[in-house]
C-alpha cells in the first residue's frame, strides 16, 4: 500500500473512534486523491475478508495494482496471489447513498438483489487478467448495499447453469461473495478446471454410482 493509504486503512481499522480521530480521518481522506481513495476502498474490503477467513497471515501485507492486474497483490505460502475486487450494489442505491451524502437529506429507495450479482459476475469473469501466471481469485462484496440471503441464493439457484459457465471459462481459481457488515462469507465456489476438474466430475460419478448401490436390493 502506499503510505498515505496504509495510514488511511490503519485508522479506520485500528483508531479508537474519538471525535479527534474522526477528524484526522476526514482531513487524511480529503488529501487523499481519486486513486488512492479507491485504493483506500479496496484495501479496506481485502482486510475485513482477510481478516474474517483467516486466508492471509498479514492482510495489511498486500499491494494495490494497476488497471491491467487484478485490483490487490498479495502473499499465500509464500507464493503470489491476485485478487479482484467488485462490489455488488443497486445502481439506483448508489445514486441515492451518494446524493444524500452531498445534500446531507437521507431518504430510502428500492433496489434490486440479483441484477447488480449479474451484472457483475458477468462483468469481470468475461475479463483477462495479467498476473504472470499466479492465480487469482474473484472477491465480490457487499458494502453500501444489505444483502439478502435468500435472494442470492434464489439466484444462483435459478440460473445455475450460466453462472457454472462463467465461473468455468473465467480466469479465477476462486469465487467468494462477501458481507462486510457482518464479516461473513455468503458463498464460495472453486473454479474445477483442468485436473482438478476431472477429479471433481470423478468424484460427482462416485457419489451417484454410491447412491443407486444403495438402492439395490440385498439378496
Amino acid at each position: 500500500m502506499d503510505s498515505k493509504v496504509e495510514k488511511m486503512v490503519r485508522l479506520m481499522f485500528e483508531g479508537t473512534a474519538t471525535k479527534a480521530v474522526k477528524a484526522q480521518r476526514a482531513a487524511l481522506w480529503d488529501s487523499l486523491s481519486r486513486d488512492e481513495q479507491q485504493q483506500a476502498r479496496e484495501s479496506l474490503m481485502f482486510i475485513s475478508f482477510a481478516k474474517n477467513t483467516g486466508l492471509i497471515a498479514d492482510p495489511y501485507n498486500h499491494f494495490n495494482e494497476n488497471p491491467r492486474r487484478p485490483d490487490i497483490r498479495t502473499s499465500i505460502k509464500g507464493h503470489d496471489y491476485y485478487f479482484e475486487l467488485g462490489e455488488i450494489t443497486d445502481q439506483e442505491l448508489a445514486k441515492g447513498v451518494s446524493d444524500s451524502m452531498k445534500s446531507k437529506k437521507f431518504s430510502g429507495c428500492a433496489f434490486s438483489q440479483g441484477e447488480p450479482l449479474e451484472k457483475m459476475l458477468r462483468q469481470k469473469c468475461k475479463k483477462t487478467y495479467q498476473t504472470d501466471r499466479a492465480p487469482v481469485d474473484l472477491l465480490l462484496f457487499y458494502w453500501i448495499q444489505s444483502p439478502n440471503e435468500e435472494s442470492i441464493d434464489e439466484y444462483l439457484n435459478a440460473n445455475s447453469s450460466e453462472v457454472r459457465e462463467l465461473i468455468q471459462s473465467s480466469q479465477f481459481e476462486r469465487i467468494w461473495i462477501y458481507d462486510s457488515d457482518s464479516g461473513k462469507v455468503l458463498w464460495k465456489r472453486e473454479n474445477y478446471k483442468g485436473w482438478r476438474k476431472w477429479l471433481w466430475l470423478l468424484g460427482r460419478i462416485f457419489l451417484i454410482l454410491k447412491r443407486k448401490l444403495r438402492r439395490i436390493p440385498r439378496p
